[in-house]
């Protein structure tokens, strides 16, 4: 398949548009958990968001992304008075900087009423602006920047489980770069994760179409493209490892969730202002592909999907909140089992 560079800036102009149990923990002079990760990383600064106890936005020094990285939690209704109980976790991965981040999923779905009653403790981590949930290569520099699978594979983790007291159940959860990230995650990080969902994910990006999007997402942020995992022809081995579709077999044993539309204006749609609708049918089209080709890669090895290929539909949020209410009865039922 052969794309000019014509359609390449296209792309990156359009995705500008769219046991014992334990005590609680001790909390320091600053009200913040007095707990690390295995690294250093630590919550730094508590705020709680339109004055709901329940829920708060965590300030994170982050040993492996070399800054503050943004993490919204929302708590179970029992947090409080249960001091000694602890909880599973439901983690919704973040979209790139313009679908607002960590702040997205509450600002566009109706994630704080579905957790009210679901006894899950509720992470949605950042990712920077185009972090794609990797630990960037830095052109093999040993540097500490940019390493966001380990924020949120492994420093995040630690912290919810040893400052908020999660008991290492998890489910994840993601839009757009997001469902890329959930499905990454779990193949990369087998066991962190018993449930991956991937609503309109960048899900092949070694495909011609997939190198073209992450090309396109990362310059868009302003950011250096072969710092992520090097030049796609030099560094192909490494696009490979990061890559959930040529990576299918490695999802064997978690539970796997995929959705995406075609592209093609959906019921959904009729409130999309034009100027936003031919990047989100653009987008959801090339994210929809690569899901079909997902699909079909790990039916063909015998890994158990559920899909929801549901034709018309375009890259926006009125389809993954249908996609979050979809899904999010079947996540708690996975939760629902013992600890490890």
């Amino acid at each position: 398949m052969r794309i000019s560079a014509r359609w390449f800036g296209a792309v990156a102009v359009l995705t500008t548009v769219a046991c014992v149990l334990p005590v609680a923990p001790a909390r320091a002079a600053t009200g913040v958990p007095d707990v690390r990760a295995d690294d250093g990383s630590h919550v730094v600064a508590e705020t709680t968001v339109d004055g709901d106890p329940r829920v708060l936005d965590l300030t994170v020094r982050s040993t492996g992304v070399g800054a503050y990285a943004m993490v919204r939690l929302i708590l179970p209704r029992g947090w409080a008075a249960e001091p000694d109980r602890k909880w599973a976790a439901v983690y919704l991965l973040a979209g790139e900087t313009r679908l607002q981040d960590y702040r997205g999923w509450s600002a566009n779905t109706d994630v704080r009423r579905l957790a009210d009653d679901a006894g899950v403790l509720v992470v949605m981590p950042g990712s920077g602006p185009a972090g794609f949930f990797s630990d960037w290569w830095n052109y093999g520099k040993d540097i500490a920047l940019n390493q966001w699978e380990t924020f949120t594979a492994v420093e995040l983790p630690q912290l919810v489980d040893r400052g908020y007291r999660g008991d290492g159940r998890r489910a994840a959860a993601g839009l757009s770069l997001g469902g890329y990230g959930a499905l990454e995650l779990a193949a990369r990080r087998p066991g962190v994760f018993r449930y991956a969902a991937s609503y309109s994910g960048n899900v092949n990006p070694t495909g011609p179409t997939g190198e073209l999007l992450t090309d396109a997402i990362v310059t868009s942020a302003h950011l250096d493209p072969e710092a992520l995992w090097g030049d796609r022809r030099r560094e192909s081995a490494r696009w490979e490892a990061h890559d959930p579709l040529v990576n299918a077999s490695r999802l064997r044993g978690t539970e796997v969730y995929l959705s995406a539309g075609n592209g093609l204006p959906g019921p959904l749609d009729a409130k999309l202002p034009i100027d936003v609708l031919p990047g989100a049918m653009l987008l959801e089209f090339l994210c929809g592909g690569q899901t079909t080709a997902l699909v079909d890669r790990l039916r063909a090895l015998g890994v158990p999907v559920t899909a929801d290929l549901y034709g018309p539909g375009t890259h926006q949020w009125a389809y993954w909140q249908e996609q979050l209410h979809q899904t999010w009865p079947r996540m708690l039922q996975v939760l629902a089992g013992p600890a490890s």
